[in-house]
């Protein structure tokens, strides 16, 4: 794990990558990308992968988590496609216990995907919506990213029940 890499380590928690970490690591498997956020570090030596990409975006299916480059957004995730640098999501990690998504919907969409609960990982991709009156940010509640913390498996896993919304205000 490099400088601001995150791992995720299936009971929601995140775990940042020691400064030295970056030491270890192949040359040619560390990366700095210019997001529009700012650059990040990323691995390609463990990737997050899309089995089946992300909805829309099937041939996507690399990806690392890091540290948003933005301290005063720390809250907050990148996810940065490795199959193309200028694809990233700001994402917020989710713990399983949550006042956004049912624990019980969690655990349904983990099973769907062979997950067991201890090895979830939730993320939800986070949308900027800049209005005359101000920023706005949103989640979509329906379709979270529900990952395999130790295999670095993730879907896009999308609810039948319109009881979550596509965009569900957060406040930042």
């Amino acid at each position: 794990m490099i400088t601001g890499e995150m791992r995720m380590t299936g009971t929601n928690a995140v775990v940042m990558g020691s400064a030295g970490a970056l030491a270890d690591e192949a040359a040619d498997v560390v990366q700095t990308i210019e997001t529009r956020f700012g650059a990040v570090k990323v691995s390609r030596k463990q990737p997050i992968v899309f089995t089946s990409g992300l909805l829309g975006m099937p041939d996507k299916t690399q990806f690392a988590l890091v540290a948003f480059p933005n301290k005063k957004f720390e809250r907050f995730s990148l996810l940065q496609s490795l199959d193309d640098d200028a694809l990233s999501f700001i994402t917020l990690p989710l713990d399983v216990d949550n006042g956004i998504i049912a624990r019980a919907d969690l655990e349904q969409g983990a099973r769907d995907l062979g997950i067991a609960a201890e090895s979830l990982a939730v993320l939800l991709i986070v949308s900027v919506h800049r209005e005359t009156t101000g920023v706005r940010l949103s989640v979509n509640a329906r379709a979270p990213i529900l990952m395999h913390a130790q295999k670095k498996t993730a879907h896009q896993y999308v609810f039948a029940s319109s009881q979550y919304n596509i965009r569900h205000a957060i406040a930042f």
